[in-house]
């Protein structure tokens, strides 16, 4: 395994270890993977990891494959808000880790407006911002040190869907397209 793959992996199984901890993250098994989610004082607190292709507008047609993983928390009101931290690779024509970023997000369950910034692999530091809705983002990169195309417009296709409004009534739950199930801190058996 060269050290390019090694050095991508191992942030990965970092965002993994991550979000299967105790109380918080996703969880897999052989029926799949769910979202933890709990509700705290009109509040819901979801931990999810994502996956998609984004397309770096001033580089062609050919997308880079994006891993991350999102913690949000929504009101009752619809307000949500959060932190985001996730890193892309250029897969076809051979492997190129592309940026490691983290950001925070805050809006509605719907849109979120987000800034942050990170290491672009190929170009040093950078700074960006966009707008996210369901399942698709857009966004514009800044990099201050170098010369040429210091200005980076993005599109991104990915995992994630629209945050539900908090609930009062529920204390715990994992969530699957609809389908709820007990979770162990609830005193119930978290699958079928």
């Amino acid at each position: 395994m060269s050290i390019r793959k090694i050095f991508f992996t191992i942030p990965f199984l970092i965002l993994i270890s991550l979000s299967n901890n105790a109380g918080a993250g996703f969880v897999c098994a052989k029926a799949g993977c769910y979202d933890f989610v709990t509700t705290n004082g009109g509040s819901l607190t979801t931990n999810r990891a994502y996956a998609g292709l984004k397309w770096t507008l001033n580089e062609g047609i050919k997308p880079q494959a994006v891993f991350g993983f999102r913690h949000a928390r929504t009101e009752s009101n619809g307000d949500t808000d959060g932190g985001d931290i996730s890193i892309s690779a250029k897969f076809i024509d051979g492997f190129q880790l592309g940026k490691l970023r983290a950001k925070y997000f805050n809006g509605k369950e719907q849109v979120q407006g987000e800034v942050g910034g990170g290491f672009d692999f190929t170009k040093g530091i950078f700074a960006g911002a966009g707008i996210h809705a369901p399942y698709s983002l857009i966004g514009l990169d800044l990099h201050p040190f170098i010369n040429e195309n210091k200005l980076e417009p993005y599109l991104q296709l990915d995992t994630i869907k629209r945050y539900k409004k908090s609930n009062s009534t529920t204390s715990c739950q994992l969530v699957d397209v609809g389908s709820y199930f007990g979770d162990p801190s609830c005193g119930t058996t978290p699958f079928p």
